[in-house]
């Protein structure tokens, strides 16, 4: 390992619509849930579903993306850093939050093909792309990770 990192990555299904909003400076932020599962067994032999709910925060370009192609109930993979914060409510209580802040975003169970997308990613489609089953367009491997859609046909 060159350097330690706060690095996670998820794969989970979103709870809810992204809710997209725009701050005075322009920059936009899109906020949502996403599913984890896990199942194991216990140790008298019962099989147990275990459900983690995290909250996602996503900027600029990945958020008009977010906002544009994620649904409730989608799949998606999620790449980002976790962010600790706290505030005090109206109630005078101190709320600890934590949330994942995205820098990648992979959308997952789309008949077979998936699309990638970066922090910084333009939101309109690649010209050159090739049209998934869904309407996403799929730009080519060539895509460079720094602001384009960065395509994978699987």
């Amino acid at each position: 390992m060159n350097t330690l990192r706060n690095k996670v990555q998820l794969i989970g299904r979103l709870g809810q619509d992204p809710e997209i909003r725009t701050l005075e400076s322009g920059k936009k932020v899109a906020h949502f849930s996403l599913a984890t599962r896990e199942s194991y067994k216990s140790a008298d032999g019962t099989k147990t579903d275990e459900t983690t709910w995290h909250s996602i925060v996503a900027w600029n370009g990945l958020a008009e993306l977010t906002s544009k192609f994620l649904r409730k109930g989608r799949e998606v993979c999620i790449e980002g850093r976790i962010n600790y914060h706290s505030y005090t409510d109206k109630n005078g209580m101190q709320r600890n939050v934590t949330d994942i802040v995205a820098s990648d975003m992979v959308l997952l169970g789309s008949g077979g093909k998936t699309r990638e997308f970066s922090d910084g990613d333009d939101p309109e489609p690649d010209a050159h792309g090739e049209e998934c089953s869904d309407g996403l367009t799929v730009a080519g491997e060539s895509a460079l990770r720094n602001g384009k859609t960065k395509g994978k046909s699987s």
